[in-house]
This record gives structure tokens, sequence and C-alpha cells, in this order.
């Protein structure tokens, strides 16, 4: 699993998230239009690496000029795996409804984790990624990520 939230060595979480970020494509809970936002820095890096981003938010419609999804149901195809970066209390909902959407894969950005979401994940059998942020792991991921990078990389296998 992709599993963080118990304490484990860096370089198991370090291979945790390069698998996860090996999948194409993302539904991203908590896309959002405010540049200054996770959701949105989030949304720009992965696209600016290729991947397939597909927002989800509950109101908006256009987010960088990509069509805005209000809920999973309404994406053309069931992404590989779900990124969610809103709080943690609603982050249940969203980790459910990428579970009924058949999304076997869920990466909880920090912060956003609610230790009974986490556990619900684990229980359904879905691989989670959580605790972490996913900037840092993207490579080069500029600055200021870069620098978060390189001091959680000082921590690793200890």
């Amino acid at each position: 699993m992709y599993h963080n939230t118990t304490p484990m060595k860096k370089e198991k979480n370090i291979q945790q998230t390069k698998d996860f970020l090996k999948l194409r494509s993302f539904a991203l809970f908590g896309a959002s239009a405010k540049k200054k936002k996770f959701g949105n820095m989030i949304l720009a890096a992965m696209k600016k690496k290729g991947y397939s981003v597909y927002p989800v938010h509950p109101t908006a419609k256009l987010i960088d000029n990509m069509i805005a999804y209000n809920s999973l149901h309404q994406l053309p195809r069931v992404p590989d795996a779900a990124i969610i970066v809103i709080p943690p209390h609603e982050a249940e909902h969203a980790a459910n409804e990428a579970i009924v959407a058949g999304i076997k894969n869920i990466w909880f950005q920090q912060g956003a984790e609610s230790e009974k979401a986490v556990r619900f994940c684990e229980l359904s059998g879905i691989n989670v990624v959580s605790g972490e942020c996913i900037l840092m792991f993207l490579d080069h991921p500029g600055f200021p990520h870069n620098i978060h990078k390189w001091v959680w990389g000082l921590g690793a296998g200890k």
C-alpha cells in the first residue's frame, strides 16, 4: 500500500510516491482557480509534467481553461487515481466518491487527510498516500518545494 500514517522508513515512502506518480490520470478534488491555493499549484504542476488531470470542484465550470467537474460521475473516464486537497472533514466524502467510482489509488495532500478517511480507504483495499506534499515529489518541483524535498530527504532512512 502507499500508506504512511504509521511510522516507517522514508525509503519506503519514496518508493510509494514514485509508484503513485507513475500513474497517468488523476481526479483532483480541491482544484482551485485561486493561484495561491495548493489545488491550483498541483493542477498547474501536474499539467506541466504531462499528467492528465480532471479538476473536481463543487461549483466551478472552468479552472485554468480546463473543464471542472462537480463530481466524479461527470468525468469522461475513470482516472487511475484521486488527489484530495480539501479540508479533512470533506475528504471523507471525496474518498467515498472515489471508491464508488472504482478508483483504487488515493493521495491525501498533507493536511487534507483525516484518520477516518484514511482508515476507510485502507479497509476498502485502496492504495493510499497520506501526510505528504505531492508537489515535492514531482521531478524538479521548483521553489519552495525543492527545499521542502531536500529537508524531507535529510530524514530519509531514519
